[in-house]
């Protein structure tokens, strides 16, 4: 049967739309198990929401349908799940793209018209660079390798995803630096964070490694960091952040933040974390880390696993996760297109 791309929204109560988004989520969260197994990183539902009403990002969502293919409800069935994600604020050069065919309904050609019909998007709207993502187990095969090599991407970057088991590893108690002090909320970003915060955010962007990726300054603000913390809370999660503050002159220096699902507290995501280059070589990434991990184990008793990413070419972070007992459980990767 041939398939038709339709608009997807999660926006929209109706019950046509709610299912049609709900058997959209079910395709990405059946590709990702086909590969990862039980042990994924799927969005929920709720997180696409949260992510759809973003005024920072356009966030795009398609189906592909099979054609006179109706389910028992008169639904048509939806074999492939797609995103297109647009920066409204910076890196407007870029777009990425999420594209998942159902494991029952693959080699059809399903990808290759999904995958075109994305590019069409981006080109329409003036992008011209394409970013995917790809993930697989640690020691395995990247089952998307072939597929993007076939249409043209190109490996930017390669992530190391790093488990934490935090009944085996709890967080040490780390001495007071000096001239440094560790602050923790337990309860997402401080109002009175949200300034400097925005700072480190921008800084994130150009301080971090990006490997060979085409990725400018990100353009943050309060109101920006302030999005993403009621983003983090729509999306059914709760984030638990410390900061480290200067003393000398009052500003932040450096922040983590790890995100934990409130109806299933058992795995934690680790956000972003970032000490300022010039206030390195003092320890802080391991003391945010550690005062991080112990407020979220007194909010979360039940938690079992801290999951974190890191660019392989990320030394020092790394280093940092594995003396904080950290191990490799998958490979992540971001692909590269540049558009004609």
């Amino acid at each position: 049967m041939s398939a038709r791309i339709v608009p997807v929204t999660t926006l929209d109560p109706a019950p046509a739309a709610a299912s049609l988004a709900q058997r959209w989520n079910d395709v990405f969260v059946a590709s990702t198990v086909a590969t990862m197994g039980d042990d994924h990183d799927a969005w929920s539902l709720a997180s696409r929401r949260a992510r759809e009403e973003s005024t920072s990002w356009e966030h795009r969502y398609l189906a592909a349908v099979e054609e006179g293919a109706d389910g028992p409800d008169g639904a048509r069935t939806v074999v492939a799940a797609a995103e297109i994600v647009l920066p409204r604020r910076d890196n407007l050069t870029l777009a990425l793209v999420d594209l998942a065919v159902h494991p029952d309904h693959r080699r059809r050609g399903t990808g290759t018209l999904v995958l075109g019909h994305l590019i069409r998007l981006a080109q329409e709207a003036g992008r011209t660079t394409l970013v995917a993502e790809t993930a697989y187990p640690s020691g395995g095969n990247d089952p998307g390798e072939p597929f993007l090599h076939a249409h043209g991407f190109e490996v930017g970057q390669t992530m190391h995803r790093n488990d934490l088991d935090v009944r085996s590893h709890p967080p040490r108690e780390v001495p007071p630096i000096d001239g440094y002090a560790i602050e923790t909320s337990t309860d997402d970003t401080r109002d009175e964070w949200l300034e400097d915060r925005a700072h480190l955010s921008r800084r994130m962007s150009t301080d971090a490694p990006v490997g060979d990726l085409d990725l400018a300054e990100e353009d943050w603000d309060a109101d920006r960091v302030r999005e993403q913390r009621d983003a983090t809370r729509r999306s059914g999660r709760r984030a638990v952040e410390s900061v480290a503050r200067q003393l000398g002159t009052g500003r932040l220096v450096g922040f983590t933040q790890l995100q934990v699902p409130v109806a299933e507290p058992v795995l934690a995501y680790q956000q972003d974390t970032l000490v300022l280059r010039e206030h390195r070589g003092h320890g802080l990434g391991q003391a945010l880390k550690s005062a991080n991990l112990r407020a979220a184990r007194e909010v979360f008793p039940g938690l079992v696993t801290v999951r974190t990413w890191n660019a392989q070419e990320n030394g020092p972070m790394i280093a940092v996760n594995e003396a904080l007992g950290y191990r490799t459980t998958a490979i992540q990767r971001e692909w590269q297109r540049r558009l004609g």
